[in-house]
């Protein structure tokens, strides 16, 4: 691959999840958003893009699904990194001496607790992103402490406060990998549709399109209802499952689908991660 684009600036945790996902990358190319970002792939200026889908705390990033519904992209993969919050400065201080904080406003709202705990009248400030905050604190004086990743230290050559002050260590974010193919058969893959019953007045809409997955034995791994962005009370429904579009009973309950709604369209089959499995077997043993 030469070109993998990724939700930007320098120093996000999106950058991280896009340098975990591939090694052998020509340029990772930061963009501003994530329409931009998606776009950039459609018209081939890079080769894949990396963008967030959902949070374990914070739930769906639901920019990244509706330009799923309205751009012709395709999942080709999935990446989940664990999110660990680190408090930076411009230089060494007690904490007791840092008077704002400036990060993204669920950074903010992750790290509540250790800011009551730890710091002393203190005021926050919003930023666009974590990488943003970080890099404002070049215009701040020393009262000045910004949240976000320890990596992004390197970056702006900042000073690491503290490490780990998200107040829920079971913090993860899942990443999609995005380009316009699509991605051939695996061991271990999961399949994401969108789709929207025929009649939002109907009894049962919903239990009509999930008992297909039922009868067949596929296994729902998530579901999350948008806004049609029509009349009040219309919704549309993403919907992941274990398995591949083209084994034999998920591809039959697709067929079906395609009668049974107004709409269904595939947004991709693709490698599963098995990361958030790994670390729950950790924590049994």
């Amino acid at each position: 691959m030469d070109k993998l684009g990724y939700l930007g600036p320098k120093g996000t945790f999106t950058e991280i999840a896009a340098k975990k996902y591939q090694q052998e990358v020509t340029d990772y190319v930061p963009y501003t958003d994530i329409r931009s970002l998606l776009e950039a792939v459609i018209q081939q200026e890079v080769d894949q893009a990396i963008v967030p889908v959902e949070n374990s705390l914070e739930g769906a990033v639901t920019l990244t699904l509706d330009l799923l519904v309205e751009l012709d992209v395709k999942i080709n993969n999935e990446v989940i990194i664990p999110i660990e919050h680190s408090l930076l400065a411009k230089q060494q201080v007690n904490l007791d001496q840092i008077k704002h904080v400036i990060s993204h406003r669920q950074a903010l709202a992750q790290c509540r607790k250790f800011l009551e705990k730890n710091l002393v009248d203190y005021q926050i400030h919003i930023a666009n992103s974590t990488a943003e905050a970080i890099k404002k604190l070049k215009d701040f004086n020393g009262c000045w402490a910004a949240i976000g990743n320890q990596q992004a230290a390197n970056y702006y050559d900042l000073e690491v406060l503290a490490n780990q002050i998200q107040d829920n260590r079971e913090n993860w974010t899942r990443f999609i990998v995005l380009d316009t193919s699509e991605k051939t058969k695996g061991r271990k893959d999961k399949t994401s549709i969108v789709c929207s019953p025929q009649k939002k007045d109907h009894p049962g809409a919903l239990y009509d399109i999930l008992h297909e997955f039922a009868i067949r034995g596929i296994n729902l791994t998530r579901i999350e209802s948008r806004p049609a962005r029509k009349l009040l009370g219309d919704y549309i429904f993403f919907i992941d499952f274990e398995g591949h579009c083209e084994d034999a009973e998920i591809k039959e309950a697709l067929e079906i689908l395609a009668v049974k709604t107004a709409w269904c369209k595939l947004l991709g089959s693709y490698p599963r991660s098995t990361v958030i499995d790994e670390y729950s077997g950790k924590l049994e043993n």
